[in-house]
C-alpha cells in the first residue's frame, strides 16, 4: 500500500481526484491552490477497509468502548501526527484503537462547523 498518496478536491466538479502520487517533496509539488486542495492519505484504513485521509470526518470509541465521538482527521504540529479534533478534544490517532475508527463524510464535502463551533451535515447548518 502507498502511503505517499493524495486526493484532491475539486470545487468545480465536486469531486474527489485520486490516484496521484508524488516523487518529490510535498512543499515544492502543492504549492497554496485556490483551485485544487490536497489531503493526504494516512497509511491506516477503518473499520469498514476504506482509506483514511486527513478531512475525512470520522466516528472513533473512546473510555473503553463506552462512548463515541466524531471529529476531523487533520495534522496538528504540536503533536507532529494525525489527531482527530473533536468535539472532547483533540485526540492522537495512535492514542485510539484504529479497529473504532469509521469514515462518515469529509469536512470540505459533507460536514462544516457551525456558529457554536459543532461538526453537522452541510445541509443542516441552519
Amino acid at each position: 500500500m502507498n502511503k505517499n498518496k493524495f486526493r484532491f478536491w475539486n470545487p468545480q466538479t465536486k469531486l474527489f481526484v485520486r490516484n496521484y502520487n508524488y516523487n518529490g517533496a510535498v512543499d515544492e509539488l502543492f504549492e497554496p491552490d485556490e483551485f485544487l486542495k490536497p489531503q493526504q492519505f494516512l497509511g491506516i484504513l477503518d473499520k469498514n477497509m476504506k482509506e483514511i485521509y486527513e478531512g475525512d470526518v470520522v466516528n472513533v470509541d473512546y473510555l473503553d468502548g463506552e462512548k463515541t465521538t466524531m471529529g476531523v482527521v487533520q495534522y496538528n504540529n504540536s503533536y507532529c501526527a494525525y489527531v482527530i479534533d473533536s468535539s472532547i478534544g483533540v485526540v492522537p490517532i495512535m492514542n485510539i484503537s484504529l479497529d473504532s475508527l469509521e469514515i462518515i463524510g469529509n469536512i470540505i464535502k459533507d460536514y462544516i462547523y457551525n456558529s457554536d463551533g459543532d461538526l453537522v451535515k452541510q445541509n443542516e447548518n441552519t
